[in-house]
């Protein structure tokens, strides 16, 4: 908290690198998330994190209704979209309407970070029942679905696992 002109405490107009919204970050499937603005799922209403995933690592073949925009902050990531794959490197954008089918991978042996938002928002509620259900393994596409049918979220396929740029 921060304290502006008038002596009243609002937030802080800058959240920190390492910090969260939600305090620690979310850690599941093997990553970990910073919320850095938690969006409540109305319309218009948007959602940012911060992902870190480790080497060769990502979520499984998903859709869900709500958009999302990733730019690569650092690395490179292989994208799928709608049965395309390509290669998105640091300072890329992608853009993932709703309703595709799509998954991310880190393309390299480091870890590696993108920022994502979604449109509305509200998907760290999601990521955040994951972690508490101790969901570690992003190849659980049943208990991954279990938890996504309350967010409009379908897995659809296996994580993309090993593939050449």
């Amino acid at each position: 908290m921060s304290v502006f002109e008038g002596g009243s405490a609002v937030p802080s107009p800058i959240l920190r690198a390492g910090e969260s919204v939600t305090g620690d970050p979310i850690r599941f499937i093997g990553k970990e998330i910073w919320v850095k603005h938690a969006g409540d799922g109305s319309p218009g209403s948007i959602t940012i994190l911060e992902d870190t995933s480790p080497p060769h690592h990502g979520p499984p073949r998903h859709k869900h209704a709500f958009e999302e925009f990733f730019y690569i902050l650092v690395g490179e990531f292989h994208f799928e979209l709608g049965g395309e794959r390509l290669l998105a490197k640091a300072g890329d954008f992608v853009h993932v309407p709703s309703n595709i089918p799509h998954a991310f991978q880190n393309a390299t042996g480091e870890n590696a970070k993108l920022l994502m938002v979604a449109r509305p928002g509200g998907i760290q509620n999601y990521f955040a029942e994951l972690a508490a259900a101790a969901v570690a393994d992003p190849g659980n596409i049943a208990a991954m679905n279990a938890l996504g049918a309350r967010y409009g979220i379908t897995i659809v396929g296996p994580p993309l696992g090993a593939v050449k740029p």
